[in-house]
């Protein structure tokens, strides 16, 4: 008698397809620029965790949202493959406890007010169709 794990087969089958579309609709381009720099991780997508870490922590600490990165060169040299690999994942760490300690500090509410996001949302629609 023959036994064999269906769920397993069928998982790596789609696994399998699953990484062979990615690899037919990958932006060539930036696979290029992530084995250029020869550090085997895709630069550009670690350098928005750290943008979107630090606009996190902006966030918990001020109660705004800050889009113009003071640290713009740090970015750019994590987007040009400046730092190994397990390097910025310690300094992702030190990151996220850091995030941690913004939120647990915080004043903001653990919920939104969707009241007053659905009341704003209306205005905004209503001003936004009547001035066209």
């Amino acid at each position: 008698m023959l036994y064999f794990n269906r769920d397993g087969y069928s998982t790596y089958c789609k696994e399998y397809r699953e990484y062979w579309d990615w690899v037919d609709k990958r932006n060539d381009e930036r696979y290029e620029n992530t084995k250029s720099h020869g550090k085997n991780y895709d630069a550009k997508n670690m350098m928005h965790v750290f943008r979107l870490l630090d606009m996190a922590i902006e966030i918990g600490k001020q109660k705004k949202v800050n889009v113009r990165r003071p640290n713009r060169d740090f970015l750019l040299e994590i987007k040009s493959g400046k730092f190994e690999y397990e390097e910025l994942l310690k300094m992702a760490g030190s990151k996220q406890a850091e995030l941690d300690l913004a939120f647990d500090n915080s004043d903001l509410p653990d919920e939104p007010d969707l009241a007053m996001i659905n009341d704003l949302t209306y205005r905004l629609r209503d001003k936004f169709y009547k001035d066209r």
